[in-house]
């Protein structure tokens, strides 16, 4: 018996767990690390400096991260960069750094009346927070906040 109780004890104590942990600066929901900038950028902009950090402009796969996204922001009082734009064909969505499209039955959330190409050149989306902080597309030349995601890292924990 005790034999038995002392392995058990020798185990519980070299068990490992895998905890995830993001960069100084940047926040943990689910399995995905976000930065919120404290700078603008263009969205071409925003894109590289996301890349530079070891991430991408946030791709916003369900309502789960969404709600997270949306909180987060207004928070800050801001509107962001996100990484969707019809910049290559008009009208078909695209999350860029994926390369995946936006299609009919995707999670996305627009604004009323949105996307609507005002003035024939909006092919980016920000979170706008005029409109309660939902999906936009406006022109890619204002400068914004962005938002960068990146996968968590994973730390070995041995205790």
């Amino acid at each position: 018996m005790f034999s038995s109780l002392l392995l058990l004890l020798i185990l519980a104590a070299s068990y490992t767990f895998v905890e995830c942990a993001c960069p100084h600066g940047w926040i943990l929901h689910g399995k995905s690390c976000y930065h919120f900038s404290h700078d603008t950028e263009e969205w071409i902009g925003a894109l590289a400096v996301c890349r530079e950090l070891g991430g991408q402009l946030v791709e916003i796969e369900d309502a789960d991260e969404d709600t997270f996204i949306i909180h987060e922001a207004r928070r800050h009082h801001k509107s962001y960069w996100i990484g969707l734009s019809d910049i290559q064909v008009e009208g078909t969505w695209v999350w860029m750094s994926s390369k995946i499209p936006l299609v009919p039955g995707d999670y996305k959330n627009w604004a009323r009346g949105q996307p609507d190409n005002h003035k024939g050149n909006e092919n980016c989306v920000n979170l706008e927070e005029d409109f309660g902080t939902l999906w936009n597309d406006l022109s890619c030349h204002i400068f914004q906040n962005y938002i960068c995601e990146r996968l968590a890292q994973d730390l070995d924990i041995v205790g």
